[in-house]
């Protein structure tokens, strides 16, 4: 399962939240790895926040996966979020992290569809650039 623990979510009731990323409808999706404790995530996830209608135009989900062991933090860190968010409380033991190997916070990968990786974005502004470049000007 790719969403698991108590979760949180934007837009989802609890009967309707997704339990794998392919229950979720979208040509893209920006699967993203932080925490509140990290000073780069605390950076650079409200610049996502701000950026996420124009993504979401572009068909891009974004999933923010959390490395919080306290459900106050992570609910403290993502309330003002408007994209999907969700924590197991297992910081670096959980099986998201280990599928994905992330060694570090934040870290981003952008999937297609087929949820194949495109590209491993170092910064929101790398990511908002393929959004400008591939969809809006149409440079496939």
């Amino acid at each position: 399962m790719f969403f698991d623990g108590d979760n949180i979510a934007k837009g989802y009731g609890a009967d309707n939240f997704p339990q794998k990323l392919s229950d979720l409808q979208g040509e893209y999706y920006l699967i993203v790895f932080g925490a509140s404790w990290c000073p780069k995530c605390k950076e650079e996830t409200p610049l996502i926040a701000k950026l996420y209608q124009k993504w979401k135009k572009e068909e891009v989900e974004v999933v923010y996966i959390s490395l919080d062991e306290s459900k106050k933090d992570f609910t403290e860190f993502t309330e003002g979020f408007p994209f999907l968010s969700n924590c197991d409380y297992k910081k670096w033991e959980g099986k998201n992290v280990e599928s994905y190997y992330v060694f570090g916070t934040p870290t981003m990968y952008l999937l297609d569809k087929k949820r194949e990786i495109l590209l491993r974005p170092n910064s929101v502004n790398q990511m908002d650039a393929w959004v400008d470049w591939f969809l809006i000007k149409g440079n496939k």
